[in-house]
């Protein structure tokens, strides 16, 4: 069943605004993986014992090789958004889950931290800081597959729009949704559109993960935001400087 979604756009300094976008494209095979590649599952990570336990909590994109990655504030950091402390596990780091197959589960290769986060605009940019074995990544030791910043502020109703992510219901491998631009609304915390509604089907576990233009340029985020009516639906924003 699909919902009406939103997304809207993304004012963080470390987000930068594109020229203009290319012409309208389906999104084809070898863009699919390319996007894919620079997916991740995020995680809450617990060292205990010596042994390491993780909690699938949401997912995020890869914006560049050196370990950023951009999610939502209340999967890298739930407190800050103000989620109850009950509600949140005991963690010691962010796990970091890369997209290598299409067909199987993501695997848990980094440890991550919170380096920005807005709980207003419920964004967040984590830091990939640790390998699985707890030793500190390296300067210079990354270089990973990462997905092109686009601009949200050049969609226009009727665009194409493609959702990667690690849903909560059947997000046990990677997950890509499509739709349209349907429309835009507003925030009066925000100059221009703000949200950018749309007709792709996505649910709880997306948030933090990939929306991209027909050229496969992240252009949003998927995020849980309400939308009136006592509802809690699972929406996205956008990317914009």
């Amino acid at each position: 069943m699909k919902r009406t979604l939103r997304l809207l756009s993304i004012p963080l300094a470390l987000v930068l605004l594109l020229a203009s976008l290319g012409p309208s494209l389906a999104l084809d095979r070898q863009i699919r993986l390319d996007v894919m590649s620079g997916v991740v599952q995020m995680s809450l990570v617990k060292v205990q014992g010596g042994e390491i336990y993780y909690l699938p909590w949401g997912s995020g994109t890869i914006v560049s090789p050196d370990g950023y990655i951009l999610t939502n504030c209340h999967v890298a950091d739930p407190l800050r958004y103000g989620l109850p402390a009950d509600s949140v596990p005991d963690y010691d780091y962010l796990g970091v889950g890369l997209t290598v197959r299409s067909d199987q589960p993501p695997q848990l290769a980094y440890l991550g931290e919170v380096v920005q986060a807005d709980p207003y605009l419920d964004l967040a940019v984590v830091h990939i800081t640790h390998k699985m074995d707890l030793n500190p990544v390296k300067e210079g030791e990354l270089s990973l597959p990462s997905v092109e910043i686009g601009s949200s502020a050049d969609l226009v109703v009727g665009d194409e729009i493609n959702i990667f992510g690690y849903p909560g219901i059947g997000g046990e491998t990677v997950t890509f949704t499509k739709g349209v631009v349907s429309g835009f609304s507003l925030d009066a915390a925000i100059t221009g559109p703000a949200w950018i509604k749309t007709d792709a089907s996505i649910s709880g576990g997306n948030s933090g993960g990939t929306a991209v233009d027909e050229q496969g340029r992240l252009v949003a985020v998927p995020t849980r935001a309400g939308a009136g009516g006592g509802t809690d639906p699972v929406d996205c924003r956008p990317v914009k400087d």
